[in-house]
């Protein structure tokens, strides 16, 4: 049976009982919706045609579409896709925010080859959230996520049906980037070791688009695919967030302006009951004067949904100490702890199902988003900086965004998966410039450790799901 939500955005979408409003003329093009996935055919990596203002763009997509097509799967479900590669150099397929296996993780030791094809198998343990894909491979990422290979990545289950979300017309997703334009719709890369930052905005792969909205609440559903960029966001009617990189939060939080980092995500409600039909409102970041995205407000089925107060129960984590386990230093723009990146080397093990903390510290230079592989954490301390855990950092995440000069805590458990991971700055020009390590995790953590320094000297890791 269809959810009252979809049913309210299907009559509206229709005009069953509501008067036609005709959209204003407007030079800004319109909004794509991502396409979804077809699992019958290989998601590839391929030279793409990117639409800009004015021209095409030749840059890279999956499928040939920028941003990919989503992917949307559910909890407890397997996960089977093939990947291939039609570009002219290695890449990997990293599914950002998944409990992965090692094998199927998409890290830089495990590269699909130009013209190659690989299937990819694991089952799905995790909540409802809103992932995404990338490539990973070590020293060509931040090129290849720029020209354009990114996509969605979709989990849904029966926590988050129950709560009966804006869904179908009334659920917006919105992947943010930047870019550098040369001449006429011509994609450049202005690199810059500390964080590559374009002049225009992005959005679904097109500068400053339009959309039509019904006065209603709708969902909206971000992620930061830019290279370095940090979004401050903010719109002309009440914003609300619910969920992050792990899902829901454990209720709602009301905000005027919220802060998305390199690789982080928003789940948020935008309530448009208060906008007149036949106005608009933009969708802004504090960077750029025009918004990112122009809101034509139409009129909506009545709308008495509110968000409920309680969203989801977030199981804390419990550390037995009063001190980090492991402090983490980011210097600089391409080392941790003064080393930087050696596919060779692992740097430590950690002990399966331990919760252990964490310190993410760095006295100065650009803020670092930092993405660790194989499990999500939570935020518990923030010192320096801004000072404070931001309520929209509740929950579980998967990337956080560290200022300088500041020190972040998280508490963080490896109880899915034993194997090898990386702990990276997500800022991708410092990831390839060396910002990133090696760790494994596994029951005995000594013999994990061995195996794995032997296995990155000699041959691939396998790891058995």
């Amino acid at each position: 049976m269809p959810s009252r939500r979809r049913t309210l955005a299907s009559m509206a979408a229709l005009g069953l009982g509501l008067p036609a409003l005709a959209a204003a003329p407007s030079p800004r093009p319109e909004l794509p919706r991502p396409a979804e996935f077809d699992f019958s055919r290989p998601l590839t990596a391929t030279r793409a045609r990117l639409p800009f203002a004015g021209g095409q763009s030749g840059g890279y997509g999956y499928d040939g579409l920028c941003p990919g097509p989503l992917i949307r799967v559910r909890s407890g479900a397997e996960f089977r896709i093939r990947v291939a590669n039609a570009l002219r150099e290695e890449t990997t397929f990293h599914w950002h925010g998944l409990v992965a296996p090692t094998a199927a993780d998409g890290q830089p030791q495990a590269p699909v080859l130009p013209g190659t094809e690989q299937e990819i198998c694991f089952p799905i343990r995790q909540r409802a959230a809103l992932s995404w894909y990338h490539p990973h491979p070590h020293g060509a990422t931040a090129r290849q996520a720029w020209n354009g290979l990114g996509g969605l990545f979709v989990i849904n289950d029966a926590e988050e049906d129950a709560l009966d979300l804006p869904a179908g017309d009334d659920e917006l997703f919105l992947v943010l980037r930047d870019a550098q334009i040369g001449g006429p719709g011509r994609l450049l890369y202005p690199f810059d070791p500390d964080g590559t930052e374009g002049r225009v905005p992005l959005v679904n792969g097109v500068i400053n688009p339009r959309t039509e909205l019904p006065a209603r609440q709708v969902r909206l559903r971000i992620l930061n695919a830019a290279n370095a960029r940090v979004f401050r966001l903010s719109a002309g009617a009440p914003l609300t967030v619910i969920g992050n990189d792990g899902g829901l939060l454990p209720a709602p939080v009301p905000v005027n302006e919220v802060q998305i980092g390199p690789a982080e995500r928003l789940d948020l409600i935008l309530d448009l009951r208060g906008a007149p039909p036949g106005g608009s409102i933009g969708l802004r970041d504090a960077d750029f004067e025009e918004p990112l995205v122009d809101i034509a407000i139409r009129a909506g089925a009545p709308d008495r949904w509110e968000i409920p107060a309680r969203l989801s129960r977030i199981e804390p984590l419990v550390h037995d100490g009063t001190g980090p386990d492991r402090v983490f230093r980011f210097e600089g723009d391409s080392s941790i702890n003064g080393q930087g990146f050696d596919p060779r080397r692992i740097d430590f093990a950690i002990p399966f199902g331990k919760v252990e903390r964490w310190r993410f510290y760095s006295a100065q230079g650009a803020p670092h988003p930092i993405h660790v592989h194989g499990a999500h954490f939570q935020v518990i301390a923030r010192e320096g900086g801004r000072g404070r855990v931001e309520p929209w950092e509740t929950g579980w995440k998967d990337t956080v965004l560290k200022w300088a000069p500041e020190q972040v805590d998280v508490l963080i458990r490896f109880d899915a998966y034993e194997g090898r991971y990386l702990l990276h700055c997500h800022k991708l020009e410092h990831e390839d410039g060396g910002m990133m390590l090696n760790f494994v995790t596994g029951r005995d953590p000594q013999a994990a450790l061995e195996r794995a320094r032997i296995e990155a000297l000699y041959g691939p890791i396998c790891t058995t799901p």
